[in-house]
């Protein structure tokens, strides 16, 4: 069997980071072309029948606060597939980025929905 301490460290980094890209991608997508066009269609969330800013399509300066929201989600999945890193070990400021853009994130959600 094959641990993740016999790994190069470039390796393990490198599939910690694939391994979060797939969550992340879809967000920083979305929040790129919000903030670009200024308009985000509903986008479903966790649960069925839910969705992250409202059923209804957001336009003008709440898609891109919208958009703000969905870029700093996507970015908090990536740092959090860093935080795991061994590079991230002796680092505090890597293992708590994550968190800081989730806490701004739900931030800005809450300002999308006012």
């Amino acid at each position: 069997m094959l641990s993740d301490n016999s790994l190069p460290a470039w390796l393990h980094t490198l599939l910690c980071i694939v391994l979060g890209m797939p969550f992340a991608l879809p967000l920083l997508f979305y929040g790129a072309k919000a903030l670009s066009t200024r308009h985000l269609e509903p986008l479903s969330g966790p649960e069925f029948g839910q969705y992250f800013f409202g059923p209804d399509a957001v336009s003008g300066v709440p898609a891109q606060v919208a958009g703000i929201a969905l870029v700093m989600y996507g970015f908090a999945f990536l740092s959090l597939s860093v935080a795991f890193t061994r590079h991230a070990e002796e680092r505090v400021l890597l293992r708590r980025l994550p968190w800081v853009l989730l806490a701004l994130g739900v931030g800005a959600t809450f300002l999308v929905k006012h």
